[in-house]
């Protein structure tokens, strides 16, 4: 596709002579490309031939839009109950009675809607013959496209062996045959397939554990919870009374259980670096260690959680 034409000449049109500069590097009237719009780096520097798409269609300047046909023979018409277009058509458009069409109309206007009447049924008629074509037409075409395609796979599957494929097949090397005939099979597959399988069964299993340690857990955290208002208001005579601290001169919560712990004491705590002596031996008790195995290997035994 050749680069497009220069805008600059074209506003000289409207200058007198005089002012036009004879040192303009352009002219004002020419039908060559400005090569030096197009550099070599760009793609549109080399005119090249593009060949037309196998399946595109041009574009066509199509005034409105046909919006898709609805299915009006899926749950109603000649396919309902194996009728066909004609009986369709009958029961769908009965004319009057015969009492009717033997009288006479008593005025014009009695005239004209059974005349309205009559151009009713016969546009309903066209029409459902029209949407019936239509459908046809389209499931023969659809059809037809399908077994063109079907026999074209068919012709190129048992099409007979090029004849430069079988003169060069002789020094096709074995690895670029395998890869020419399909995948690579996997020798380990088999293998894999099995360790993958029992990760999956790993992991279902720790999950199917990790569940059942939590239902116990809430099991056994569940004989404290507050059901009941006898309950609650048990728990709220206990916990709000005159004198909440243990000891008269305490006046809030941390002189009467101390102050908490504080980050840096945790951290220390699990590096065994404790601040003081004291804090070091009570960290270090044989008994406390002691007895928080027998937990542990308690709730091992037992399958979940301790008080």
């Amino acid at each position: 596709m050749p680069p497009p034409l220069p805008y600059g000449p074209l506003s000289a049109l409207i200058r007198p002579n005089s002012q036009i500069s004879t040192s303009y590097p352009f002219r004002a009237f020419t039908t060559s490309a400005a090569l030096s719009f197009v550099g070599p780096e760009s793609p549109k520097f080399i005119d090249v031939p593009l060949p037309p798409q196998r399946y595109a269609s041009g574009n066509r300047d199509i005034k409105g839009k046909l919006p898709s046909p609805r299915d009006v023979f899926h749950r109603r018409g000649p396919t309902k109950d194996g009728r066909t277009l004609k009986q369709h058509l009958r029961l769908a458009t009965l004319p009057p009675s015969k009492e009717r069409l033997s009288s006479e109309p008593a005025n014009e206007r009695i005239a004209w809607k059974r005349r309205m009447a009559d151009s009713r049924r016969q546009n309903l008629q066209d029409g459902i013959r029209a949407l019936y074509e239509r459908k046809n037409n389209q499931q023969r075409s659809v059809a037809a496209r399908s077994h063109k395609k079907q026999q074209d796979r068919d012709a190129r599957l048992n099409a007979p062996q090029r004849e430069d494929e079988r003169l060069t097949n002789p020094t096709v090397k074995e690895a670029v045959r395998d890869l020419q005939l399909g995948p690579v099979a996997d020798p380990q597959r088999e293998s894999r397939i099995a360790e993958m399988k029992q990760r999956v069964e790993a992991k279902e299993a720790a999950r199917e554990e990790a569940r059942q340690n939590a239902l116990h857990t809430l099991y056994m955290h569940a004989r404290s919870f507050i059901v009941t208002e006898e309950q609650l208001n048990a728990e709220v005579d206990r916990i709000f009374v005159e004198k909440p601290f243990p000891k008269a001169e305490d006046a809030n919560v941390w002189e009467a259980f101390g102050v908490p712990l504080t980050i840096d004491a945790m951290v220390r705590g699990l590096e065994g670096r404790q601040k003081t002596v004291y804090e070091s031996s009570k960290a270090r008790n044989p008994a406390h260690k002691a007895e928080e195995r027998m937990a542990r290997i308690s709730e091992e035994f037992t399958g979940g959680k301790l008080d």
